[in-house]
């Protein structure tokens, strides 16, 4: 996934990943977890809440924190 490690580091700066999980690139469980409460947080639920960055969620957190911006 493109910008990994910043999407590790909007998760960090809003308490929902611990910084020992951030910063390798890898999307795995443990930031697919934080991801999931970062959705949840959003208002999404079930399926929805899967841990997996779409457009809209992504955006947000891109937004929330000023590290990027989502085009496209």
């Amino acid at each position: 996934m493109a910008g990994t490690n910043l999407t590790e580091a909007a998760l960090v700066e809003l308490g929902y990943l611990s910084k020992s999980y951030a910063g390798d690139g890898s999307f795995g469980t443990t930031t697919v977890a934080a991801y999931a409460k970062w959705q949840r947080h959003l208002g999404y639920s079930g399926a929805d809440a899967n841990g997996i960055p779409g457009k809209v969620s992504l955006a947000r957190l891109g937004e929330k924190t000023g590290l990027f911006t989502v085009v496209a």
